[in-house]
């Protein structure tokens, strides 16, 4: 019984109808000799299978080959709708040709209508289907259609669970799965509007909620933000760190606040810190002061290993302490935020004034960005003292915890409201301001070519690039902070410091991912030597010595010009011209001595060792049996963009020399996939050889 099926034999064989004799007799032996290891997918189908996809194979190029055969067979082939009559016990063999050919379409179709049918190539259907969803998938994963590969991966790995069959491309599915999570959270916050009181929209609340959980999925499988556990995204600590980052610039402000107050019970530095600034900006904009005595105890927790003087400060400013706040503020070390404070506290007696500011310009520029709805938002310290319940909140404080000494005048408060009465100037220009429109689209796309048992390029996620960062200058006059006596007048009420119990387990490791975030956010951070109130006298008594050994060595060295000898004077030195290599003479044509003005320039160092071997290749073919990942840059940890299959050909534009295990990078492009770099070869392993 023959049945007919939409492929002609230019397809079968891989080729344009406008291939010649010499194209068609290479590609028939490229697709019917099967070097060991070569094209392995194919050990999955079976026999039958192998053997119908051969036979087809001779079949296509003894009608191709044969001049008059092929004029026949070009006069009744319609381009619009090729068919092709095959038996049908050669239909695993189509099965095999579809998935060769990039037809996973036609794979799905025929390998369900083979399945319905009960033909008796059961096992090769499910493994051609199988094929078919794993591409469409990463076809739909390299055009952006995130939950629509993850839809046909899923789709796909359960038909291989319910049949039990194929374990290896059940694995090979679940890595897929992995590596696409990180871009499904992405867009299905970044899409889906948060649900709001009054307003419901089920679609987007379902999209919306099953972000949240693979995002609560994958802090579960590492363990935390700084876990180091596999959730099979491939992500080190540090690219997590940024994946989180960009995150947050999606999750509304409740949100955030379930996330990272339960994440930092973990324990977790990184999410202590993300709860601070997130209690201190829902206590600010809800005018919750309960809030921000909250974030002081993770502060608290924080500060047994990192500085964290300055949000100390800010918070102790919130809650109306501000001898405690500039009693912070003291102790920082953040540069630049010292050098805001300082310029806008001039003529003021004490730097409360910048410190109102610079908590202003803290929230709009820093805080308030990192929350969906909040970026445009304005709040002021004004409007925060002159509500009641914050003015309730802090004249009730006295009688909720012990008052220390010297308690302040009830009335400073209003100090505060008077030192910010108008919104936070724009600060220059941050580094990388600029977000880009589609929060998805800096991440690498799949390979289109499927491989079996490859390995898809890890996600990269968001750099941290376009993170606000301050640029640290000393200048002269931050020291001043530090000078300031602590006997200023009394402004608010001081409370005392909380005693809650502290965490124990968050280690230097933990603590050095809280540095790395700061540093993230508000850059690298200079350390300033700032004095100690009541060092003057000692920094005089150090002058006057400096200045006396000074001008010893000064007198010295006038002494002893006196009576030495001047030097003699220097030889001569050759003038070396940069810009040009030196001409070697051994190299000149005898002729050059009958034309002395006109010499032949030398010619180049002949290259030597792998990178002469590669010098001049045009085009290379794969023969890694994991295939090749392209990079982005010629290095080991550049970003992935794609992979090259085995037996690939890549044509090659550039050759530059590599280091370590990588002694030669090859720069390739491939028509209708990115381009980028490959190696050569890995240690001793050869990747990539001339075809």
């Amino acid at each position: 019984m023959t049945v007919r099926v939409p492929l002609d034999y230019y397809r079968v064989l891989m080729l344009s109808a406008r291939a010649d004799e010499h194209q068609i007799e290479q590609a028939y032996r490229e697709r019917i000799d099967l070097k060991p290891g070569e094209r392995s997918w194919l050990s999955g189908f079976s026999p039958q299978a192998v053997e119908a996809r051969a036979q087809m194979i001779q079949e296509a190029a003894s009608v191709l080959l044969n001049p008059e055969a092929r004029r026949n067979y070009d006069e009744h082939l319609m381009p619009t709708d090729p068919t092709l009559t095959v038996e049908e016990a050669h239909l695993p063999g189509v099965l095999c040709l579809y998935c060769e050919a990039g037809e996973y379409q036609a794979a799905l179709d025929l390998a369900q209508h083979l399945l319905e049918q009960g033909h008796p190539a059961r096992s090769d259907a499910i493994l051609a289907r199988a094929i078919a969803r794993l591409e469409l998938g990463r076809e739909a994963w390299q055009q952006g259609s995130y939950e629509e590969a993850a839809r046909s991966l899923q789709a796909g790995l359960a038909e291989l669970e319910e049949c039990q069959a194929f374990p290896q491309m059940q694995a090979e599915i679940r890595i897929d799965l992995g590596k696409l999570r990180p871009y499904r959270i992405l867009q299905l916050l970044s899409q889906s509007a948060p649900a709001q009181a009054g307003r419901h929209t089920a679609d987007g609340n379902g999209e919306r909620q099953q972000g949240l959980a693979l995002l609560k999925a994958m802090l579960n499988e590492r363990g935390g933000i700084e876990g180091v556990g596999q959730d099979g995204s491939g992500l080190s600590t540090e690219d997590f760190l940024r994946f989180i980052q960009r995150v947050r610039r999606h999750l509304t402000l409740k949100e955030q606040q379930e996330l990272f107050e339960q994440e930092a019970e973990r324990p977790s530095m990184v999410a202590a810190y993300l709860a601070v600034q997130v209690l201190l900006a829902a206590g600010y904009l809800e005018n919750r002061p309960a809030l921000v005595r909250r974030a002081r105890g993770y502060l608290a927790r924080l500060a047994q290993r990192q500085d964290v003087h300055l949000e100390q400060a800010i918070c102790s400013l919130l809650l109306g302490q501000t001898e405690e706040a500039l009693a912070h503020l003291r102790s920082t070390q953040e540069v630049e935020a010292l050098q805001f404070i300082e310029e806008h506290s001039a003529g003021s007696p004490d730097h409360l004034p910048g410190l109102c500011r610079f908590t202003e310009k803290w929230f709009q520029e820093e805080v308030f960005p990192e929350f969906r709805g909040l970026e445009a938002t304005q709040a002021t310290l004004q409007a925060y003292f002159d509500n009641p319940q914050v003015q309730a909140y802090l004249d009730e404080m006295p009688s909720r915890e012990d008052p220390p000494a010297g308690m302040l005048s009830p009335s400073a408060p209003h100090r505060c409201r008077e030192q910010a009465p108008h919104p936070p100037p724009h600060l220059p220009a941050v580094v990388g301001g600029v977000r880009p429109p589609n929060p998805t689209q800096e991440l690498q796309r799949p390979p289109t070519p499927w491989q079996r048992g490859g390995v898809m390029p890890p996600p990269e996620p968001p750099r941290l690039s376009d993170l606000p960062s301050y640029r640290s200058t000393p200048k002269a006059g931050v020291s001043a902070l530090a000078d300031e006596s602590s006997s200023a007048p009394h402004r608010c009420r001081e409370r005392a410091q909380d005693r809650s119990p502290q965490r124990e387990g968050a280690g230097v490791s933990g603590m050095q991912e809280v540095e790395r975030y700061r540093r993230s956010r508000l850059g690298s951070r200079k350390r300033p030597a700032l004095p100690a109130v009541g060092s003057a006298p000692l920094t005089r008594v150090a002058g006057v010595v400096g200045v006396g050994i000074l001008s010893l060595l000064v007198i010295w060295q006038m002494l002893r010009g006196l009576f030495t000898p001047p030097p003699a004077p220097p030889l001569e030195q050759p003038q070396v011209q940069i810009e040009q290599p030196p001409v070697d003479i051994s190299l000149r044509d005898a002729s050059a001595n009958d034309n002395p003005g006109q010499t032949e320039p030398a010619p180049p160092p002949e290259l030597t060792g792998p990178l002469a071997e590669w010098q001049g290749v045009q085009q290379v073919r794969v023969i890694s049996n994991d295939g090749l990942n392209i990079r982005q840059q010629p290095s080991l940890t550049g970003a992935i963009v794609g992979t090259a299959p085995r037996q690939a050909l890549l044509r090659v534009v550039e050759v530059q020399a590599g280091e370590g295990q990588v002694p030669v990078w090859l720069r390739i492009e491939r028509d209708g996939a990115p381009g980028g770099w490959v190696a050569a070869q890995s240690g001793s392993t050869r990747l990539v050889e001339r075809p």
